[in-house]
């Protein structure tokens, strides 16, 4: 399959002051004003912001490499993931960052959307933004997100072929590679929505 080709919506894409992007270590962008702390005070000083709704409709890429031809670890240490084994399906990605308040918000929504999806669609979380996995272990394990299939993009290499340039964002891929990139304050609701109209197609 070709890298996926953005033509869908996309949903209040950058959330949150603390979450705008900037630049991280392993030459992924990051966001501007990340704070260096990683306490829990330091995430709950933080504000989710409202969300908003922009819409945008965007044409075809020109022909790319594969989004989807990537080797990860997973977040958990428990082996590697082939990008290849979920090419040519319906999937959900979730783009997060361990630091980030929105995407421990967008967690139990994910959660409650998983329970509801059409049969065969997955979600696959792709954690960046930190070259530090056992941070995102701590993540993993706080948001009780154990279930998804949870992918540590310790380089950004992942990002970038999918064009994600900030966390808490949720990529929804149909099996022909057309793409809707979903942001901060998607609910439930139409993250299935997402996922049944491509389960259509």
């Amino acid at each position: 399959m070709r890298r996926a080709t953005m033509v869908g919506a996309t949903i209040g894409v950058l959330a949150l002051a603390g979450c705008a992007t900037g630049e991280a270590e392993g030459g992924t962008t990051a966001a501007e004003g990340t704070p260096s702390e990683t306490s829990a005070e330091a995430m709950d000083a933080m504000e989710t912001p409202e969300p908003h709704v922009t819409l945008t409709t965007q044409s075809p890429e020109p022909e790319a490499d594969n989004a989807f031809a990537f080797t990860a670890p997973t977040v958990m240490g428990d082996g590697t993931f082939d990008g290849l084994t979920i090419d040519d399906t319906d999937v959900i990605l979730w783009f997060w960052a361990p630091w980030c308040p929105t995407c421990v918000a967008e967690a139990p929504i994910l959660l409650d959307a998983a329970d509801r999806l059409p049969a065969g669609i997955e979600i696959v979380g792709i954690a960046g933004l930190s070259g530090d996995q056992s941070f995102m272990q701590e993540f993993v394990e706080m948001t009780g997100t154990e279930s998804f299939t949870q992918v540590a993009d310790l380089d950004g290499s992942i990002w970038r072929g999918f064009d994600v340039s900030s966390q808490a964002t949720i990529v929804v891929v149909d099996d022909s590679g057309d793409a809707y990139t979903l942001g901060a304050g998607t609910t439930a609701d139409e993250l299935v929505e997402y996922a049944e109209k491509i389960a259509a197609t």
